[in-house]
């Protein structure tokens, strides 16, 4: 009966095979191989002693390679040959006639990730984003890859007879094996499981959405790419309807040759003519273009249709002269702030105005940094802080201004002068460039309508967003970096003076406070920078040796940024702690002095930054790092920011944030609870981890207790309350005491006693407001 069942599933998987149904056949072939072990223990159990044990192993190796066999003479076995790696490499170079395959626009879904790219076959099919794990059917028909995807992968399949794109419902196929006329083999995954996968073309083409390519000068593309979907023409009319400007689109004959085959469609170009009459000129349909409001007279953006290889530029066309190329609006300077213009905001009878607008300088960690990062675009920026410390951002606009360029400007520097954004009254400053220091930095001359500035000053400028004050920089011929700021009160119509600072460049000037970007040292490259030494090399007084700012190849400039409130007609430096009046949160930032009750005591938390400690705004990351003073000389490092004094002021609950914990923990981040008693001048340190981003609620002479929540970062709107824990005094004051050492006033661990001669030379900004309260 086992033979009898060996032989029946043979011809079954036989029939299955003719019929075509692959899957079927696959699947009686396990059966056959269940029955071929069959076979074998019934041979085995029939004959006697080790006869039988040994006809059973003949039998099943026997019929396993007879299954085998037949599975490879009807089709039915896979090939065990992997196909092209989905991480490129061995993408098609040829197709089955031996003409060449073009891929380009190659690219990775994530970093290191599955290879994608563009395909352009000899007769002018292009395929984008297709994998890179792709093949021909073996009858040369059909054309299949993946489609790589962060989510739901894709399966694309090119019927090249019919020139007809599939776009199957499959998502189980990462790396192509193998494509015979019936069915497509494949694997899923090959960084978890390369599981085996196959599926039958028919029901791949039944279930797919199937597109028609149409044809586009020499390309096949894909409907979505046909011209019709781009605008074959458009018009700028003048404003009162005198004159028009129109463009009409211009496509190669041919596209295979191009570098990007799809860059007319990508980036379509016109050729323009105004009232009828050509210009030889092309622009993009989006180009900037400006009319005159009183003068038949217009100003574009556009290249030479001859010479299109060349960079655009603006042209000006005036009823009755034609066209005539303008010279570039701004002569650059390397040492002067960068910035660029595009858009064209009017031309007059004798002059064009562009817009433009100034880098934002952000220092390159936050409030301090040791390079300004150019960022030319609006952004987000710190504008203040709640009552438990958190940032609050609000939107950065950059410095908004215009070029006025003469018609007749020769493109010499100088030419061209800069309007400011409007102030009151809409009233503009112009700044009109006198010449430029040694080091190429300009002077320019500042007129605020009929208010002439006496002096000479930098590029770099600011508007304040109550646009009454419009912030500048004294130009200074010996040196780069102005020794000062100053405002200039529009209602007042008085200059305001700054106090003596090296100024790199203005940052922001809202809320009626002017912040600047200060040079304050010079740290050597062999140190690290730390909240107690961020330089070794202090900047000389202000108005001495310019050559401290110059390039250096052994230290680096340490920017700090420092705010100024216009105060009884000069500018007054802004303390940069704040006072608050409760327990922060792990999320607070910057300086901040935390009085004791009564005022018996007080805690300065300064140099508390995130763990990436970059320019970028993170409002609901928690901070780390930061250095604690206390009135009563404590001093401790690498604390975050949540603490809270007890209700008699000798205590000071503290918490740490450690980073990398995941074995102690069980988390990425670890937070510890600490308690500081500042008349014993010891530290206790509570074994247990905290929850995520501790926050104190309150504490007496009973209990501490400390809010957690569900994960480290603050996310606007969520609803994580988290949940209270208490702590007792009774048992923290049981916890081993490590008593602090003294030293000159200071109070610290045996393992940061080296920290106190750069203790005693930090300037200390809080102690003028200790010494005020006669802490």
């Amino acid at each position: 009966m086992a033979l009898l069942a060996v032989v029946l599933l043979g011809l079954l998987m036989g029939l299955a095979a003719r019929l075509g149904f692959l899957a079927m056949g696959r699947g009686i072939a396990r059966l056959t191989v269940g029955a071929v072990f069959g076979l074998g223990f019934s041979l085995g159990r029939a004959l006697p002693e080790w006869w039988g044990i040994l006809v059973a192993i003949v039998a099943i190796i026997v019929g396993l390679a007879c299954v085998s066999k037949w599975e490879r003479r009807l089709g039915l076995a896979l090939v065990a040959t992997k196909g092209p790696s989905a991480w490129g490499g061995s993408e098609p170079q040829l197709t089955p006639e031996g003409e060449p395959i073009r891929q380009f626009n190659h690219s990775e879904i994530a970093m290191g990730g599955p290879v994608h790219c563009d395909y352009l076959f000899p007769d002018g099919v292009l395929l984008q984003g297709l994998g890179s794990s792709a093949m021909f059917s073996s009858d040369s028909r059909y054309f299949a890859a993946p489609v790589p995807s962060r989510q739901e992968w894709g399966l694309v399949i090119l019927d090249r007879q019919q020139r007809k794109v599939y776009r199957c419902a499959e998502s189980e196929f990462w790396e192509l094996d193998s494509f015979n006329p019936d069915e497509l083999i494949g694997r899923h995954s090959p960084l978890v499981d390369n599981g085996a996968r196959q599926a039958r073309l028919e029901d791949l083409l039944q279930t797919a959405q199937v597109a028609d390519l149409v044809p586009v000068a020499d390309l096949w593309l894909e409907p979505g790419w046909h011209p019709d979907n781009v605008a074959p023409t458009f018009e700028r009319p003048s404003a009162d309807g005198q004159h028009r400007l129109e463009g009409d689109l211009l496509l190669p004959a041919t596209f295979r040759d191009l570098d990007q085959p799809l860059a007319p469609l990508y980036s379509p170009r016109y050729a323009i003519s105004v009232d009828g009459q050509p210009s030889g000129l092309v622009m993009a349909a989006d180009a900037p273009l400006v009319w005159g409001a009183t003068e038949p007279a217009l100003v574009c953006l556009a290249r030479e249709q001859a010479n299109d290889a060349d960079s655009d530029q603006y042209w000006l066309w005036q009823a009755g002269n034609g066209w005539r190329a303008l010279p570039s609006p701004w002569v650059k300077s390397a040492a002067e702030p960068s910035f660029y213009w595009h858009e064209l905001l009017s031309v007059e009878a004798s002059h064009v105005r562009i817009g433009a607008y100034l880098d934002y300088p952000r220092p390159s960690s936050g409030r301090y940094g040791y390079r300004l990062d150019s960022i030319h675009s609006d952004t987000e920026t710190q504008t203040g802080h709640d009552a438990q410390g958190r940032v609050q951002v609000d939107e950065f606009k950059l410095t908004r201004m215009a070029i006025v360029m003469p018609l007749d400007s020769r493109g010499r520097r100088g030419d061209s002068c800069i309007e400011t954004q409007p102030m009151l009254d809409g009233k503009r400053a112009c700044l009109t460039w006198i010449g430029d220091n040694p080091d190429g930095l300009g002077s320019y001359r500042c007129q605020i309508g009929d208010w002439s500035l006496p002096g000479s000053w930098l590029l770099d400028h600011r508007v304040s967003d109550c646009g009454r004050y419009l912030a500048l920089l004294p130009f200074e011929h010996a040196t780069t970096v102005a020794t000062h700021a100053v405002v200039a009160d529009l209602q007042e119509r008085r200059l305001l003076q700054g106090p003596a600072l090296w100024v790199e460049r203005i940052l922001d000037f809202r809320d009626g406070r002017l912040s600047l970007a200060v040079v304050e040292g010079r740290l050597d490259n062999d140190l690290e920078s730390s909240p107690l030494m961020r330089f070794n090399v202090v900047a000389p007084q202000v108005g001495g040796d310019a050559s401290f700012f110059r390039s250096n190849e052994h230290s680096r400039l340490f920017y700090n940024t420092v705010q100024l409130q216009p105060e009884d007609s000069q500018l007054h430096i802004v303390e940069p702690w704040r006072l608050v009046d409760r327990p922060q949160a792990a999320t607070a930032d910057g300086d901040f002095i935390q009085p004791a009750p009564n005022d018996q005591d007080a805690a300065w938390l300064f140099g508390s930054e995130t763990e990436y400690a970059d320019s970028w705004v993170r409002a609901g990351t928690p901070r780390l790092g930061g250095h604690l003073l206390t009135a009563s000389g404590c001093a401790l490092v690498d604390l975050a920011p949540s603490m809270a004094w007890s209700s008699n002021s000798r205590y000071l609950a503290l918490t740490c944030m450690a980073t990398d914990v995941t074995e102690l923990c069980g988390n990425y981040r670890g937070w510890q609870l600490l308690l500081l008693d500042v008349q014993d001048h010891t530290l206790r340190i509570h074994p247990r981890w905290l929850g995520h981003r501790p926050l104190f609620e309150s504490f007496d002479e009973q209990q501490l207790q400390v809010r957690c929540f569900k994960r480290d970062w603050e996310i606007e709107g969520n609803d994580d309350r988290g949940s209270v824990q208490a702590f007792s005094m009774g048992d923290l004051l049981q916890l081993p005491a490590e008593p602090l050492i003294g030293q000159d006033g200071l109070w610290l661990r045996s393992s940061q006693a080296h920290l106190a001669p750069a203790w005693r030379a930090l300037a200390l900004p809080a102690t003028r407001y200790f010494e005020r309260r006669s802490l």
